[in-house]
C-alpha cells in the first residue's frame, strides 16, 4: 500500500488535493506516474461546464505514462519495471485506471500500453490525444486531392494539420489565436483564417469558388463551430465531429440535411483501438511525419496542478502543458 495525493476540481476554477490509500488487487498494478498531461476536457470541468451526470469534486489526469512498481498474483502481461501508458477515463468513469495527477495509479491491465523502443517517456505520455487524433486521419474520409477544414488548432488541430496535409490534403485552418494559425501555416495549412477578424465560412467560399470543403473537422466542441462547420461543406461533405460537447446545444439539422451530409464521430471507441491507434501515431513520429514536441507549452510540478490550469485557462498561445509529481 503507498499514500498518495490526487489532484481535483472542487469547484469552477478551483483545484485542491485529496489524500488516498492504493492497494492493489490481484489483477491490477501499481504504477509510479512520471507524467502527466492537461486536456481539453479537463478545461471545461475546471471552468464548470461539464456534462449534468457529473458533479465535483472530481480527480482528473487521464493522458499520461509512468513505471510499474508492483503487479497483482493474477498480472501475466506486465512486469514490474516496465514502462507503461496509462488510459484513465476517471473524466467519465467509470475507469479502470485511477486518477493520473497524482505521484501514483493503480490500473487494470486492459488500458495499459507498454511503451515503445524508440519512443521518449515524454512522448509516450501523449498516447490518448494522439491516438484519436490519428484515428480521425485514418477515419474522416479525406482523400488525396480533398480540401478538408480543420476548426480549432490547438494540439489536436495541429496534429491533424500535419497528417492530413501529408496525404495530400488542401488545409483549411481556423481558429481564434493568431499564434495557433501560424504555427498551423508553418506545419503545412494552405489557407489560415482567424474568424473573430473575418467569416470563415465566407472566405471558405471564397477559396473554394464557391463550391465548400470537402471534409470540415470540428475540434473545439461547440455547438457555434459545428454550425460554422456544416455551413462551410458542399453538398454530401463529410462532417466530422471530434470536439467533445459538454452541454445541450443548439444545432443547424436543417443545414445537414439540406445539404445531406454525412455524419462521422470521430472518437476511438475502446482501450483496444486507442492503442491501435497510438501504436501508429508513434510509427510516423519515429519516422518524422508527425511531430509533437513543440506543441508542449510547459511543465509543471504536481504541487502547482492549481497554476498549470489557470494558465491553461487563461492564455490562449498555451497549445499543452504537462505536469511531473
Amino acid at each position: 500500500m503507498v499514500k498518495t495525493k490526487v489532484g481535483c476540481i472542487i469547484a469552477p476554477r478551483k483545484i485542491s488535493f485529496v489524500e488516498r490509500d492504493l492497494k492493489i488487487n490481484d489483477e491490477q498494478v501499481l504504477v509510479k506516474i512520471y507524467k502527466a498531461y492537461l486536456c481539453g476536457s479537463e478545461l471545461h470541468y475546471y471552468r464548470g461546464e461539464y456534462p449534468e451526470y457529473i458533479s465535483l469534486p472530481k480527480c482528473i489526469g487521464h493522458e499520461g505514462v509512468g513505471e510499474i512498481i508492483e503487479v497483482g498474483k493474477k498480472v501475466s502481461r506486465f512486469n514490474e519495471g516496465d514502462k507503461v501508458i496509462v488510459y484513465s477515463d476517471v473524466l467519465i468513469g467509470p475507469s479502470l485506471a485511477d486518477p493520473l495527477f497524482s505521484e501514483y495509479a493503480r490500473s487494470y491491465t486492459d488500458c495499459l500500453q507498454l511503451v515503445p523502443s524508440e519512443i521518449s517517456l515524454d512522448i509516450a505520455g501523449l498516447a490518448e490525444p494522439l491516438s484519436a487524433d490519428i484515428y480521425t486521419i485514418y477515419n474522416c474520409g479525406a482523400k488525396l486531392g480533398d480540401t478538408c477544414a480543420i476548426i480549432g488548432l490547438g494540439f489536436h488541430g495541429q496534429v491533424l494539420v500535419q497528417g492530413l496535409k501529408k496525404s495530400g490534403i488542401k488545409i483549411i485552418g481556423i481558429d481564434v489565436v493568431d499564434s495557433k494559425l501560424k504555427l498551423a501555416q508553418s506545419r503545412g495549412a494552405d489557407y489560415v483564417i482567424n474568424s473573430i477578424k473575418e467569416d470563415p465560412t465566407k472566405v471558405v467560399n471564397e477559396i473554394t469558388n464557391g463550391e465548400g470543403v470537402d471534409v470540415a473537422i470540428e475540434v473545439v466542441g461547440k455547438g457555434e463551430t459545428i454550425n460554422q462547420a456544416a455551413n462551410m461543406l458542399k453538398k454530401q461533405g463529410k462532417l466530422g465531429l471530434f470536439g467533445w460537447v459538454t452541454k445541450p446545444t443548439l444545432i443547424d439539422l436543417c443545414t445537414w440535411h439540406t445539404k445531406s451530409l454525412q455524419i462521422i464521430m470521430l472518437k476511438p471507441p475502446s482501450f483496444k483501438e486507442k492503442i491501435f491507434w497510438a501504436e501508429k501515431g508513434f510509427e510516423l513520429i519515429k519516422k518524422g511525419i508527425i511531430e509533437v514536441n513543440s506543441l508542449i507549452s510547459g511543465e509543471y510540478p504536481l504541487e502547482k496542478l492549481d497554476e498549470a490550469f489557470n494558465r491553461y485557462d487563461k492564455d490562449p498561445n498555451v497549445i499543452k502543458l504537462a505536469v511531473k509529481p
